[in-house]
């Protein structure tokens, strides 16, 4: 079996888990791409693959061709459906007739998404915060390494709010209601 390297990440694990795909037949295999590519009509699958209709529920009872049905729907949702994710949200952005809340949102999700938002940003901060010593036991090259750290994310944090600002800015929003004085 082998081990995901660190390019392997960028999709998702995706290379993991092929490893682990049962070993099924060629029918079997026309079975499961077709019941994915269908939307998860089983009795159109089976058709389409050559069995009989009344072949399904077995079918669908197989634990490996659960399983593979599993890894095929997550290899096209990794590989696939995060490119029409993202090509939505680059119409979102770019369409001047979409609401400017709209395209807001999607301004937020894709910093976000790309790891630029403030709560990516916070998550980053409570994670290096588990492994630190407790201050009494840090010596001067500690502390100022760790100052110099969280100078560095405040900074990143500041930059994050300063585009949200400039794309808040930039769209116009209406006026918030809601907020608070």
């Amino acid at each position: 079996m082998a081990k995901p390297t660190d390019k392997d990440q960028w999709k998702g694990g995706v290379i993991a888990n092929i490893d682990h795909a049962p070993a099924l037949s060629a029918q079997q295999e026309e079975f499961v791409a077709e019941y994915v590519r269908n939307g998860g009509n089983a009795t159109a699958a089976c058709v389409k693959a050559g069995y009989e209709p009344k072949t399904s529920t077995e079918l669908m009872k197989n634990h490996k061709v659960r399983q593979a049905i599993e890894l095929k729907r997550d290899l096209d949702i990794k590989m696939n459906g995060a490119t029409k994710a993202w090509e939505v949200m680059q119409g979102l952005l770019t369409d001047p007739a979409a609401p400017a809340q709209v395209r807001f949102q999607a301004a937020r999700w894709t910093l976000e998404a790309s790891g630029h938002g403030l709560s990516a940003i916070a998550a980053a901060i409570h994670m290096k915060k588990g492994g630190a010593k407790e201050l009494h036991e840090m010596s001067v090259t500690d502390l100022q390494e760790m100052v110099d750290r969280y100078r560095e994310q405040l900074t990143s944090m500041k930059q994050v709010v300063n585009e949200v600002h400039s794309i808040e800015n930039a769209i116009e929003l209406p006026p918030d209601n809601n907020a608070r004085p």
